[in-house]
């Protein structure tokens, strides 16, 4: 059963498709515990709450993110520290509307062609909201407060440790964690017949 404030949160969605990849991701998160827990993991997902930032969690852990965009669904989940991911679908992007947010990208349409300027841009983005959403605050702390450098990225003076998951190459998707990871494993799971895959 499907605790009532996820519930509400996944219907807030205006578009079904939203609802319905919101409606995935849990299911993903529903899977993990159940893996990692046996028994006590349907137990767990019926414990999850929203934080009063709107960040869900399960008290007592593990900590985990959720995104989405297009197709694609991805969660990501941690016993040590807080995580974010994200997610997004490359798309055209005019970034002069976003050069405040990323002053990373605010010149690279002088330097490179259009599929490159769109990809640096997603790429920079996805590493700031991954952080966003690990740090848990939502829009509280703007996106040009993240500071990236190379792998890993300031937001407050914590340190956040970065790292570029493979999905697609029509999507750019970063996981990011305050704790250095010893090992990131990725699994995919093919909605289409169920099957898993390394």
């Amino acid at each position: 059963m499907m605790p009532s404030g996820i519930r509400a949160a996944i219907l807030r969605y205006k578009r079904w498709q939203d609802r319905q990849a919101a409606l995935f991701g849990k299911l993903l998160l529903l899977r993990v515990l159940r893996m990692e827990f046996r028994d006590a993991g349907m137990q767990k997902f019926q414990s999850l709450g929203i934080t009063r930032y709107g960040k869900p969690f399960i008290p007592g852990g593990p900590e985990f993110s959720i995104s989405h965009s297009g197709d694609v669904v991805v969660l990501a989940v941690t016993d040590a520290g807080a995580v974010g991911v994200d997610i997004e679908k490359i798309r055209a992007v005019n970034i002069e509307d976003y050069s405040r947010y990323l002053p990373e990208v605010a010149d690279v349409h002088e330097r490179y062609d259009i599929d490159r300027v769109n990809a640096l841009f997603f790429d920079c983005w996805t590493q700031k909201e991954a952080i966003l959403k690990g740090y848990g605050q939502g829009l509280l702390a703007p996106l040009e407060q993240v500071v990236l450098k190379e792998g890993t990225a300031l937001l407050n003076e914590t340190t956040w440790f970065i790292r570029k998951v493979p999905i697609d190459a029509g999507y750019c998707c970063h996981v990011a964690t305050d704790q250095r990871p010893e090992q990131v494993a990725v699994e995919n799971v093919n909605l289409m017949n169920g099957l898993t895959a390394p």
